[in-house]
């Protein structure tokens, strides 16, 4: 469980890292199963390495994967920051190629609090793609400044602020296999450089929605999505209380599965 420094710390600049929470063994496991999955999603075809590989859900392609979601070192980071009740968004595994560009929250706060959980299983530096996030952007009155950014999604020369996005000033996540990086989707985030096919896995959680608003929120981006907060049958249907948990509000408001993963080729 967080400390009540952590829980200050992710309030005051919308990130948190930890470090070596996996073992060597466990990460081990979850690349083994993980290269499995995206291979199979390829049809058995090599990684091209010209485009990036995505997939939602992921985790719940592999009953050997499910763990990840329960253990105490994942499911507790939803309950010190979300709050008891909190519901799974989405798995995602991901192949990376190229640049991820600045992106983050609109200045609009946040309307249902949420998390990403984030994880690689490669070394990460500044040079190779590490996680950068800007502090502080949490709060709407700082990505209010950010939004400019958002025009070097589409030409990277572009310099809205006077620099290039490798130059705007930022905390960058260098990482070991077993380090988990925490932070909110509205925090605005990055990274510049790395081989392609390096892998981005990821839990997302969202706190449970009590208000009306809150539900109308969470029903709005439903019915925009294909996967995300569409409970996976593997977990409506687990005898296992925590993962039952993850989506067992979803379910209550209507929610279908998601779409049929599509193959990637």
């Amino acid at each position: 469980m967080l400390t009540g420094e952590q829980k200050r710390f992710f309030k005051t600049f919308g990130f948190l890292i930890l470090r070596q929470v996996f073992t060597a063994a466990e990460i081990n496991q979850i690349r083994r199963e993980s290269d499995r999955i995206l291979r199979e999603n390829r049809l058995d075809k090599p990684f091209s390495g010209t485009r990036r590989q995505a997939m939602i859900p992921f985790f719940e392609h592999s009953p050997a994967l499910l763990w990840v979601l329960e253990d105490d070192r994942i499911y507790h980071l939803g309950t010190d920051l979300l709050g008891p009740g909190f519901i799974l968004n989405a798995t995602e595994g991901n192949l990376h190629v190229g640049d991820t560009q600045w992106h983050g929250g609109a200045p609009e706060p946040e309307v249902v609090g949420h998390i990403k959980i984030a994880f690689y299983l490669e070394p990460t530096t500044k040079e190779s793609g590490a996680l950068r996030l800007i502090p502080g952007s949490n709060y709407p009155e700082i990505r209010h400044h950010l939004q400019p950014l958002i025009a070097q999604q589409d030409d990277p020369r572009i310099q809205p602020l006077g620099v290039a996005g490798t130059e705007i000033p930022a905390y960058v996540f260098e990482s070991e296999p077993g380090d988990i990086g925490i932070f909110s989707e509205h925090t605005w985030h990055a990274a510049f450089g790395g081989a392609p096919g390096r892998s981005q896995h990821a839990i997302n959680f969202m706190a449970n929605p009590t208000t009306a608003e809150q539900v109308a929120h969470i029903c709005k981006l439903y019915k925009k999505m294909l996967y995300s907060l569409h409970p996976p049958e593997v977990l409506v249907n687990s005898n296992r209380p925590r993962l039952r948990s993850l989506v067992e509000k979803l379910v209550d408001l209507g929610f279908g599965p998601p779409a049929p993963t599509p193959f990637f080729t």
